[in-house]
């Protein structure tokens, strides 16, 4: 389910003409030694190892049948998520236990849709790989640029689908009635692609952010913060790419 409040938009919004703010936390003053500037190797490293705690997390839900707990992790991811969106920061423990919950929940939802389109989680996970491999060479030749404009559309989208996730989970739970999103249906799938389209324009979002906290001189710790953007990116594309390959098997 997207999260419009990407810790990367806010400071992507008034891109046209406007003078980059500066990566919180930074400040004209030279970082002392023990608080040097962030490198993009911070970034790699910080980026590289919050996946690798979600990839653990997924893997253990699934081989210790743990699968209970994903209304619980889908719950704190949630408010992990917005509290670190909202209330940025630098640091590991929170965005590695936000990891650890959404592992959880993408554990489940793999073997789940595995359940029903046998494969599909591995095509997912290579599919996701493609897209995010994609939009950093198209960002890193400037084939794609990020605009003021092209960002609002996509927290506009990103608005526009989380409104309909909750309307039909309000009519499916409450009236039990079946609004035809998440169904497989023509709807479903288009649904996907729109939600995969956004998803995949906030990954270049995250590269945006990534660049100005590095011309900000901001502490290395912020790579944290940096690597939560993207990862939170990823688990929402991966879920919408699996939901989309099981879709089209059902067609």
């Amino acid at each position: 389910m997207p999260t419009t409040s990407n810790p990367a938009i806010r400071n992507l919004l008034t891109l046209d003409g406007a003078v980059a703010p500066a990566a919180p936390g930074a400040s004209g003053a030279a970082p002392a030694a023990a608080d040097r500037p962030i490198t993009l190797d911070d970034i790699v490293v910080k980026t590289l190892a919050v996946l690798g705690v979600l990839v653990v997390s997924a893997f253990l839900t699934v081989f210790l049948d743990v699968g209970f707990l994903a209304l619980p992790a889908v719950l704190a991811g949630l408010g992990l998520g917005l509290h670190l969106s909202l209330r940025p920061r630098p640091g590991a423990p929170l965005v590695l236990l936000y990891a650890a919950a959404q592992g959880i929940v993408l554990g489940e939802a793999t073997q789940f849709f595995d359940a029903l389109a046998p494969g599909g989680g591995t095509q997912a996970v290579i599919g996701t790989g493609c897209i995010f491999a994609g939009m950093l060479a198209a960002y890193r030749t400037r084939l794609v640029r990020v605009s003021a404009k092209a960002t609002r559309w996509a927290v506009g989208t990103a608005c526009g689908l989380l409104v309909l996730f909750l309307a039909d989970l309000v009519a499916s739970w409450g009236f039990g009635a079946d609004l035809g999103l998440r169904d497989g249906g023509g709807p479903a799938i288009v649904v996907s692609l729109l939600a995969i389209a956004a998803a995949s324009y906030f990954l270049l979002v995250g590269f945006e952010s990534a660049d100005r906290f590095l011309q900000s001189g901001a502490s290395h710790r912020w790579a944290w913060y940096v690597a939560f953007g993207l990862v939170m990116t990823l688990v929402w594309l991966y879920l919408e790419v699996l939901r989309l390959l099981s879709y089209l098997r059902w067609w």
